[in-house]
């Protein structure tokens, strides 16, 4: 019998990727780890040009601002030691092939972009003393087409969508009943 199972958690920035694995941890019975790949970030960024401003930005909104090999050996690492479920989210897992091919299940938190906006704007302004100005602007000048080249198309790998505007709870109670059948409860 599997000991651990491994899920994949994507969708854009401010989806409720990170709320959605708090809700499934904090609901669940079963020992839960979530490596989220916001902490693989490179230290020196790669560079983006905005396609409305010509504006140059750093780019955390695209797979090569990850330590891919990092993130793809910490996953290995628990999916090896841990029992139980290893929740990793970030809004460009899906675009690694190896990655998906460990995930036992790859979920996509589908939220409407004004929604998510608000919610990077609330969320940087509270973590990061980031002015709202600052958020929107690159919001709208980077990230925003950065996700529509690489996180959207990732939609099309995930075994189950979630509207990330409503509650988690029935989400949460799909996702533990399919592990209950995979692990055994």
């Amino acid at each position: 019998m599997k000991k651990q199972i491994v899920i994949g958690v994507s969708g854009g920035s401010g989806s409720g990727k990170t709320h959605f694995c708090r809700e499934f941890a904090k609901m669940s019975e079963r020992k839960t780890a979530i490596i989220h790949a916001d902490h693989y970030f490179k230290k020196e960024l790669p560079k983006m040009i905005s396609p409305l401003t010509q504006k140059e930005y750093d780019d955390w909104n695209s797979p090569e601002s990850l330590n891919y090999e990092n993130l793809l050996s910490d996953v290995r690492t628990a999916a090896a030691e841990e029992s139980g479920v290893i929740l990793v989210e970030g809004a460009y897992i899906f675009i690694y092939k190896e990655l998906r091919e460990m995930m036992d299940l790859k979920i996509f938190v589908d939220t409407d972009i004004d929604l998510r906006l608000y919610r990077r704007i609330k969320r940087n302004m509270e973590l990061f003393h980031m002015e709202m100005d600052e958020i929107a602007e690159y919001f709208t000048e980077s990230a925003k087409f950065q996700e529509e080249i690489y996180s959207a198309p990732t939609k099309i790998y995930a075994d189950l969508i979630f509207n990330g505007a409503k509650s988690f709870d029935i989400p949460v109670r799909m996702v533990q009943a399919y592990i209950d059948s995979i692990l055994g409860f």
